[in-house]
């Protein structure tokens, strides 16, 4: 009986992000596509700061150099699973949302910062909605199903937008709602 070798379990996993990438960005191009919505994405662009990504730290928070000023950017109404930090375990899903977020932000990417009515949040972080080439990341991180919508300090000016992101993620069986991923996010 021949030996067949075993897989890596790290090959299975990079396999199904590279396939849930090429997923979240043919969707994102068929969304640009067809969008009624490109008036009110550009309106929100132009009211904007323009901002360039340093590093991912996690699947809703990013840094970017913003004014010359390193500066923390949380992504409004998006709550993704938080990574292992202080020797606790990290939540179901969070290295793919980071990972995502990498994908989607890698260092030196031009961004464009929309603020809504709080401008921070208790942790001195910058509160905004991040566009990349024209996309709301926001959303992109909930249609991969990695992010929840949530509101902070009343602010839901991209909630609806994550709202219904999060209902393609559904639809499609994507990230938290994968019955493969079998965890409760």
């Amino acid at each position: 009986m021949p030996v067949r070798p075993a897989r890596r379990a790290g090959v299975t996993w990079l396999v199904r992000l590279a396939a849930l990438a090429a997923l979240i960005l043919l969707a994102s191009l068929l969304l640009d596509l067809f969008s009624p919505f490109d008036g009110a994405r550009e309106a929100a662009q132009a009211d904007g700061r323009t901002a360039v990504v340093e590093y991912v730290y996690d699947g809703d928070t990013i840094r970017v150099t913003l004014d010359g000023e390193s500066t923390r950017v949380r992504l409004l109404n998006i709550d993704a699973p938080e990574e292992p930090r202080d020797g606790e375990p990290g939540e179901c899903l969070a290295g793919d949302a980071t990972a995502v977020l990498e994908g989607l932000l890698p260092p030196g990417t031009e961004v464009v910062l929309v603020q809504d009515e709080v401008t921070h949040d208790q942790y001195g972080r910058l509160l905004a909605g991040v566009y990349a080439d024209g996309r709301l990341v926001n959303a992109e991180i909930a249609r991969a199903g990695l992010a929840r919508p949530v509101v902070f300090d009343g602010n839901t000016r991209f909630l609806h937008a994550v709202e219904e992101a999060l209902d393609e993620a559904e639809d499609a069986g994507l990230g938290m709602f994968d019955p493969r991923a079998n965890c409760p996010f």
